[in-house]
């Protein structure tokens, strides 16, 4: 009869620890790591899309503010990743212009489900950001500082 293998796993109760240090506390180096490498990821998408948005020729007037659409573009960190935003109070509208559909004015606009502008940016430049965000995290996860077993220390392993 053949014998069983038997494989021992050392520092296996420090590593869920540590995992559990770093999930626990919202200002631990994981999601500070998170929210730079989101921010990172997506902020060539801010640019990408304010150049395909439309140009008005109209003057300025108390209503219109010629490219306060553009202005309202911007990337944003968040807790574990990032997102690129565009419009706000002083720009209700931009809904409206990137998927179209009926204001409560009555003007009319195609509804399109994928967006113009802001939508086409980010999904053209998605594996781009998606590689940036893998890239920063395993860097993370390769630095020595934030586990306590740590290959660098060999003595320092431990359960």
């Amino acid at each position: 009869m053949a014998q069983q293998a038997i494989a021992q796993v050392v520092g296996l109760k420090a590593l869920m620890k540590d995992v559990d240090r770093l999930c626990k506390n919202e200002r631990s180096a994981l999601f500070a790591a998170m929210k730079k490498a989101g921010y990172r990821a997506v902020s060539p998408i801010v640019p990408a899309a304010r150049a395909s948005l439309p140009h008005s020729d109209r003057r300025p007037s108390r209503t219109h503010k010629p490219g306060a659409l553009a202005g309202s573009l911007r990337a944003s960190g968040y807790r574990s990743g990032a997102g690129v935003r565009m419009g706000g109070t002083k720009v209700p509208y931009a809904g409206w212009v990137e998927f179209g559909g009926r204001r409560p004015d009555g003007s009319e606009r195609e509804y399109i489900q994928s967006g113009r502008y802001l939508f086409p940016a980010a999904k053209g430049d998605a594996s781009r950001a998606v590689t940036e965000y893998t890239k920063e995290i395993n860097d993370l996860f390769g630095r020595t500082a934030i586990w306590t077993n740590a290959k660098s220390n060999p003595e320092s392993v431990h359960d």
